[in-house]
């Protein structure tokens, strides 16, 4: 075995690299009643209503796992394909709702992130080694977001509604594994920042408890790795740079539904397509 050195230098997506979930279009008035203090449930334009009646706050989790974002090599490297990007994020959910039809809202919690493909997707001269995989692995750090959603338009059971959201994680390089055979650990101050903005539109329609819905998005992010990675590799010749990586899709589709129970409480599931596929749950209560 031979040493050689895999630069990581500077992964920047100039895409969506780990698309965020978009949630129900009708989340923002889902929940008009609260466990320890009564709703308004009405009309945000009556005369009536009193800052008291048009502030609530809800609390819950979230949990959102991406099992392969389509990425590729930046074109002006080889243009390859990466097999398969992970990134699993669990979080506490904080939102703060201003008269049943908008969120502000934050969560905090804990992501990791993993990226698998054949190691010619970052060779120098990709004619000159054998195929076999590499594996970069991140412990799991904090991350955090912060985000907007609104209700635009309501027409009987059926809603029309936008949301927006950065994301932020820079978790350490826990290891980096050649051909499941050679793995290097490197120190605890090599990471890799990633950052992450979307928006996203969807209409959904209420069925008694069942709330169906389906979105678009469009995102963009960033993938920040700040060192030089020393590695031991089975191969005698082959030197390896991790360059800049790009989405190779950049819209996606989504497709969910929310139970809400005595609008107090509410679960979502939804999954994601096209550019990613992911599935997210989140479960929140009104107080």
């Amino acid at each position: 075995m031979k040493k050689i050195s895999i630069s990581i230098l500077t992964i920047l997506t100039c895409g969506s690299l780990y698309a965020l979930p978009v949630g129900s279009p009708f989340e923002a008035s889902l929940l008009c009643d609260g466990l320890l203090f009564e709703g308004h449930c009405g009309d945000p334009c009556d005369p009536c209503i009193s800052w008291c009646d048009a502030l609530s706050f809800r609390v819950g989790f979230y949990g959102d796992y991406v099992f392969n974002r389509h990425l590729e090599v930046k074109q002006n490297s080889h243009g390859a394909d990466i097999d398969h990007t992970e990134i699993y994020t669990n979080a506490g959910y904080l939102a703060a709702n201003l008269w049943d039809r908008f969120d502000i809202f934050v969560t905090l919690g804990a992501s990791n992130i993993r990226i698998e493909t054949d190691v010619t997707a970052f060779v120098i001269v990709p004619a000159f080694t054998e195929n076999f995989p590499l594996v970069i692995e991140t412990g799991t750090e904090f991350s955090w977001s912060i985000g907007a959603r609104g209700t635009i338009w309501e027409c009987g059971c059926t809603v029309l509604g936008i949301e927006g959201q950065y994301f932020r994680t820079k978790p350490h390089i826990a290891r980096i594994t050649e051909a499941a055979v050679v793995s290097e650990f490197p120190a605890n101050d090599v990471s890799l920042k990633y950052e992450e903005w979307q928006v996203g539109v969807g209409i959904s329609h209420r069925i008694h408890m069942l709330v169906p819905y389906l979105a678009i998005k469009w995102a963009n992010g960033m993938v920040d790795a700040d060192n030089f990675l020393p590695f031991v590799s089975i191969d005698n010749q082959t030197d390896l740079e991790i360059r800049d990586l790009e989405p190779s899709k950049h819209l996606g589709y989504v497709v969910g539904v929310s139970l809400v129970d005595c609008e107090k409480a509410a679960i979502t599931a939804e999954g994601r397509f096209g550019d990613e596929k992911a599935f997210y749950i989140n479960g929140q209560l009104r107080f």
